[in-house]
């Protein structure tokens, strides 16, 4: 066979890919709204997105380089509330509040109120780019946007996977919470006389998890519907627990402790020094609480004028949470047995059922875990809600999808072109 004809079977196959992928971003819906231009950054040739110019959700998600696949059904109340119901404050504080308490009352207040400023500071910088670039990938689509040239697809690849496995991890986190809210209910339905094993633990936990998938398996707008039920649910349990506790902490305990125990009483339980106790036991239940806010971003492709709902989900969810979960804290300390080691040791396994049970007797308790628990599932519903369009998006991504098409493309019309040139050499 000639080098002409070789050439021109190179050409043929370089054509053929490239009308291949052109038809598979047709496919995407992407067709004459999508745009490129060249990055002043480095970041090469991307999609020309003006959010502030585009007329409708369509048409912002047809420049971002994607066709509209779901219903729009959330609005901007239920987009806050996915992201209030995965942090949950009661519910998260409860799960935490041991290892909190292990720098005494000044660490969990402060170290609460010092963390979630930071954290909103985060939430504002994914707010602005959840107002410009609303789509349900968020994370790797922003980091392949503005990525540098030959960099994009392995860098962005790497956000996606630690994206949805930290999703995901979530999942398991909040479940497990679940499963120690639910033995505490039932160790004091027993008055302690209930062994918690780790097999039963995990027995609550997995089906807990199943339970969760099921649920979630419904139309989008059941799925809206169960944001809004989540918010008033976490709302109801917390004014619940600031009109409750206090008047049973006066009646039971005889008063509230002061101040200085609750703003100024450092108390290490722990072999750190007091710099790094601090550090761990005062940032890490807020860190933990006030976390996932990204899942207002990844359902982008579901929410009502989503520019605007999406950040306003973000920065609203990390300020509610800061302050009503800081009030929350100093409301516990306040009511909080002044013994730390008797409350961290209960025979419960549940520092705050503990603390309940003190101010207001074991039938409150149950109530309040059993409430707190039913809260934690709305909660493990909604991030998983999010975890399964975080990984949608991901699978169906356009990087992977053409980058994979065009190598798959490339070796069957490589072989193609090799089997040619073996027959005509025969």
């Amino acid at each position: 066979m000639s080098m002409s004809s070789k050439n021109e079977n190179k050409i043929s196959v370089e054509q053929r890919i490239s009308t291949d992928i052109g038809q598979a971003y047709q496919l995407q819906g992407l067709g004459s709204n999508l745009r490129s231009i060249r990055s002043k950054t480095g970041a090469g040739e991307v999609n020309y997105i003006d959010a502030a110019k585009s007329v409708n959700d369509n048409q912002l998600l047809a420049e971002i380089g994607y066709k509209q696949e779901l219903k729009r059904q959330f609005s901007t109340l239920q987009v806050f509330g996915i992201a209030f119901s995965i942090m949950g404050l009661l519910p998260s504080i409860a799960s935490v509040m041991g290892g909190g308490l292990g720098g005494g009352p000044a660490t969990l207040v402060w170290g609460w109120f010092v963390a979630a400023f930071f954290i909103l500071l985060v939430g504002i910088t994914m707010a602005e780019h959840a107002s410009s670039i609303p789509t349900a990938g968020g994370l790797y689509y922003w980091t392949y946007y503005y990525a540098p040239e030959g960099y994009k697809e392995i860098i962005s690849f790497i956000i996606g996977c630690s994206n949805s496995l930290a999703l995901a991890a979530g999942v398991c986190s909040i479940d497990y919470g679940l499963a120690e809210e639910i033995a505490a209910a039932v160790t004091l339905t027993k008055d302690g006389n209930f062994e918690v094993t780790s097999g039963k633990l995990y027995g609550i936990f997995a089906g807990a998890v199943v339970v969760m998938c099921i649920c979630t398996c419904v139309a989008s707008g059941a799925i809206a519907r169960l944001q809004t039920l989540s918010i008033f649910a976490n709302l109801f349990i917390i004014v619940l627990l600031f009109i409750a506790l206090p008047i049973g902490t006066k009646h039971r305990m005889g008063g509230f402790n002061d101040g200085d125990f609750i703003f100024g009483k450092y108390e290490n339980l722990s072999d750190w020094n007091n710099g790094w106790q601090f550090c761990l036991a005062g940032f890490m239940p807020a860190v933990w609480t006030i976390g996932s806010f990204d899942s207002c971003v990844h359902q982008s492709e579901e929410a009502k004028d989503a520019k605007k709902s999406v950040p306003i989900g973000i920065i609203s969810s990390i300020a509610v949470c800061w302050i009503l979960g800081w009030l929350i804290i100093i409301c516990l300390m306040a009511c909080i047995n002044p013994d730390i080691d008797s409350v961290l040791d209960s025979k419960y396994g549940f520092a705050l059922a503990q603390i309940i049970y003190d101010s207001l007797g074991k039938k409150w308790a149950i109530a309040f875990m059993s409430l707190i628990a039913f809260c934690q599932f709305l909660m493990g519903a909604s991030i998983t809600t999010a975890v399964s369009r975080q990984v949608w998006a991901f699978v169906g991504i356009e990087i992977n999808y053409h980058l994979l098409t065009s190598i798959y493309i490339t070796s069957i019309l490589s072989y193609t072109v090799l089997e040619d040139d073996a027959n005509d050499e025969k």
